[in-house]
């Protein structure tokens, strides 16, 4: 069995989720609960953020302390909220961010971009205890790397366990204080395995490292395979660079390193500038989700490998690329656009109207027409107006869910029944078009949820509209 030496032995963690099973359902639920309280007084701002948790799908009979656990770590280890000089509490630019982008992938970039030991996501005694005994350490930026310098000696072919990432990295001060390189750390690792060391894998053991490995795979950096490891996911080149040559560290801690002498009310005080560093210069589009990579994933899911659909998709894409070397998303429309644009243009070249279908535009954000895509309903040319709603995700959601800006509920009420809601579930399982006609009938006739906050907030349920096929 594997042992850190004693003088090197450290145990690393973290809040953890409550919710970690269906933290994407939650994630984006409280960005937009969050972003409807707005900013408000810390109490008020309390008690509001308290009651939309009790009202999250099973929370109701939930003792109020785990109400408090959840208030805690959507806070603190997810960043949703910040605070302002006058005592109000507000939404984050994470939690805006991930609720008018929805998404999730992107969200969990940012997330692990940030993320480092000590953060504001432990508490105070234990971030001073780390800070006095010089812990400095990113973990996601060591994980690539390690994992980058592990595909070079094994071909392309290395995968990382929790265990080792536990035993070899996390809980070792000669990685996380003393610099230690991946390097060194590969090495230990393989011959550990030549030896057939043994390591403690115990759920309570390997938790945090293996928290960190699943938000990697949230984020589209790392796949788990059947084996338990985790691979990083090399397409994503140029996402991953910019984690391995980031040295970005929260500046207000960096004082204390010197004489190591950091208290618990010292830390206290940097607390609010944390959530300040935490959502600091969220403008990486280089971060947004990749239609290509995503889709990708989804042509090698079970459920989807003979999607004519997906492949038709992935097809369309490099050959755009083949034309026009390599493009990223924003190039070639947005992920959720994308999609509708190809549906319709097949739907109605298979309605014998390829001259409708070549009419079918993505509207320039400049018209603010209050939706994106001019289509047509058919054979009678009566104009379909599309607003879509798109999510992008790992995991398969269940959200139900969407905000409407002021100008798009307005064209709704204008267009009516050619008003359409193209809602888009994007994730590495599958694509599912859920659609809604006229969404301002839909609420006058009780098929749906309105709630006005700077626009309006969307429930919406099975009789709201239906499922339909994507054409390809």
């Amino acid at each position: 069995m594997y042992i850190v030496p004693h003088q090197y032995s450290i145990r690393l963690h973290h809040c953890r989720s409550r919710f970690k099973n269906q933290i994407e359902d939650v994630l984006l639920y409280m960005a937009s609960e969050i972003c409807s309280i707005g900013e408000k007084p810390d109490s008020e701002f309390d008690s509001e953020l308290f009651k939309a948790i009790k009202i999250f799908p099973g929370n109701s009979s939930k003792k109020d302390k785990t109400i408090d656990n959840w208030r805690t770590e959507i806070c603190t280890l997810l960043g949703l909220v910040q605070y302002s000089k006058n005592g109000n509490c507000k939404p984050s630019k994470m939690a805006e961010t991930l609720n008018n982008k929805q998404d999730l992938i992107e969200f969990f970039r940012y997330f692990c971009f940030k993320f480092q030991y000590p953060g504001g996501h432990v508490k105070k005694e234990e971030t001073a205890r780390l800070i006095n005994k010089g812990v400095k350490f990113k973990p996601v930026n060591f994980l690539l790397k390690l994992m980058l310098e592990g595909n070079k000696k094994s071909g392309g072919k290395f995968g990382l366990t929790k265990a080792e990432a536990t035993h070899c990295i996390f809980n070792d001060l000669r990685v996380i204080r003393d610099g230690q390189s991946p390097e060194k750390t590969l090495d230990l690792i393989l011959k550990n395995r030549k030896n057939k060391i043994e390591y403690n894998s115990s759920g309570d053991v390997v938790r945090y490292a293996g928290d960190i490995l699943d938000y990697m795979q949230l984020a589209n950096l790392v796949s788990l395979k059947p084996n338990n490891h985790y691979y990083i996911k090399t397409h994503e080149f140029e996402v991953i660079k910019s984690f391995t040559e980031s040295n970005d560290y929260f500046p207000a801690y960096e004082p204390f390193y010197t004489d190591k002498n950091a208290t618990p009310e010292d830390i206290l005080k940097t607390q609010k500038a944390w959530f300040d560093y935490v959502n600091k210069d969220l403008d990486k589009s280089l971060f947004e989700s990749d239609i290509l990579e995503i889709l990708t994933d989804i042509s090698q899911s079970e459920e989807q490998k003979d999607s004519v659909f997906i492949q038709a998709m992935i097809a369309n894409i490099n050959k755009k690329q083949k034309q026009n070397g390599k493009i990223k998303t924003k190039e070639i429309g947005d992920t959720g656009e994308s999609i509708a644009i190809q549906h319709e243009q097949i739907r109605l070249s298979n309605m014998g109207r390829k001259d409708l279908a070549r009419k079918v535009i993505k509207l320039p954000e400049q018209y603010a027409a209050g939706y994106d895509i001019n289509s047509f309903k058919g054979v009678s040319e009566i104009k379909r107006c599309i607003e879509v709603k798109t999510t992008i995700s790992k995991n398969k959601l269940q959200t139900s869910r969407f905000h409407m800006t002021p100008n798009e509920w307005g064209a709704a009420e204008t267009f009516r029944e050619n008003y359409y809601i193209y809602r888009l579930m994007i994730s590495s399982d599958e694509v599912k078009l859920f659609v809604i006609i006229d969404p301002v009938g839909k609420y006058k006739t009780d098929k749906l949820e309105m709630t006005p906050r700077n626009g309006v907030d969307i429930t919406y349920s099975e009789k709201s509209g239906q499922v339909e096929e994507l054409f390809a």
